[in-house]
């Protein structure tokens, strides 16, 4: 659904396999330190990008005639790519590669997405995506080879990945279905939206809603909940200003907590009234301090391979820590990639059920580095197997982005 976005975050995040096909791409399009011109390897690999039948490349370059940048970028593009005059799809995609490489700042490829995403261009939300992430993958591979190119370009693409991706959930006024509610002006919702509200939750029943970013899903949950008036409703979300703000949108009928709200009322506030309770996460140079020297090994290096480990197993819905939560590569101290050997995973598995034993006691003293985290109070909430009674249904916000322990 969405190759180019998973491929950069299994990149970024050193994923073998992520990191084996990018090596791949990069040679197959001569993006390499060796080719002086590898920068058009990048614009023909986006050149290459397809598009949905209904989306006219020549409606495209219309709508993209009005950008400052445009002309620059189609001279350059007809110039150096004179095999693309006669085809307009691959035209298309070499012009906006072409004008994220020449923009400024953030608001030249601001001004690039709008034109991108107007009614004129029929070009689909996530085919916009895609491109960006496509180059942004390939910008912050080019920067990890050290191949001579500036990391503000990378940094404009994310930072615009990044609004796009968290902009407010907020209704269009659309031309299906109208909604009016009493205290929100006159929302008109489109067919499927509508279809969402026509659908009355049962129990045990999962409903997934599927949408970009912006696009309505917040406020359709907030229409659901006041078609329902006789249902109550948890809303779960990931960070507090989320929460605030929900509690400002949704109907009474509506409960508003973060996971860790959840967490703390359960669990993280008895290891708070005992002053055991370690707001900020462990830190690889803290969890240092709670291993022992072993010939060697580096205590820095293995402090973040150990927290590495426990974050895994925060994040997992496993009830015990095993060597599938060690990673499986860690840099050594002088900044090379290494595999961990099997003897490495079982000496972390050990060191980090040590430590998640020591966190877990709420009785007697414990030394400062030993103090329950966020995360981990989470996932002693988790292991309890909650109930959640009181409530009709549960409505997660950005459910792509839960932990298998928070599913």
């Amino acid at each position: 659904f969405i190759p180019w976005k998973k491929l950069y975050q299994g990149y970024v995040m050193n994923q073998e396999s992520a990191v084996r096909r990018v090596e791949q791409i990069l040679q197959e399009f001569s993006i390499t330190r060796e080719h002086r011109e590898c920068i058009f390897g990048l614009i023909r690999l986006v050149s290459s990008t397809a598009a949905g039948p209904r989306v006219d490349p020549g409606a495209v370059l219309r709508s993209l005639g009005s950008h400052p940048l445009f002309p620059k970028a189609r001279v350059c593009v007809l110039h150096k790519f004179p095999e693309l005059q006669s085809k307009q799809r691959e035209q298309m995609w070499a012009i906006v590669a072409v004008v994220v490489l020449f923009s400024d700042g953030v608001g030249d490829i601001r001004i690039l997405l709008e034109l991108l995403r107007s009614s004129r261009s029929e070009l689909a939300g996530p085919e916009v995506i895609e491109v960006l992430y496509c180059m942004a993958t390939l910008l912050f591979a080019m920067m990890d080879r050290k191949i001579p190119i500036t990391n503000r370009i990378h940094y404009n693409i994310f930072y615009c990945l990044h609004l796009m991706e968290n902009a407010s959930g907020i209704v269009q006024p659309l031309e299906e279905g109208r909604v009016v509610s009493s205290d929100q002006p006159d929302v008109r919702l489109t067919h499927e939206q509508q279809r969402i509200l026509r659908h009355r939750i049962e129990p045990g029943q999962t409903v997934k809603i599927m949408a970009l970013a912006g696009t309505g899903k917040t406020s359709t949950l907030v229409k659901y909940a006041e078609k329902f008036p006789e249902l109550q409703f948890l809303y779960v979300a990931f960070n507090k200003a989320v929460v605030e703000k929900g509690k400002r949108a949704f109907p009474r009928n509506v409960t508003c907590k973060t996971f860790h709200s959840l967490a703390f009322g359960s669990v993280g506030r008895q290891y708070k009234d005992k002053g055991k309770l370690n707001f900020s996460k462990m830190s690889a140079y803290s969890v240092s301090f709670l291993l022992r020297n072993r010939a060697g090994q580096s205590l820095f290096v293995r402090g973040k391979t150990v927290s590495q480990t426990l974050e895994n197993f925060f994040s997992s819905s496993d009830e015990e820590i095993c060597e599938e939560h060690t990673p499986v590569w860690f840099k050594n101290t002088h900044g090379q990639m290494e595999i961990m050997s099997p003897r490495e995973k079982q000496i972390n598995v050990e060191e980090a059920r040590e430590i998640w034993h020591n966190m877990k006691k709420l009785d007697g003293d414990v030394e400062e580095g030993y103090k329950m985290t966020c995360d981990g109070y989470l996932k002693l909430w988790q292991l309890s197997k909650p109930q959640l009674s009181g409530f009709d249904a549960i409505l997660v916000d950005e459910a792509q982005d839960c932990t298998p322990g928070e599913l």
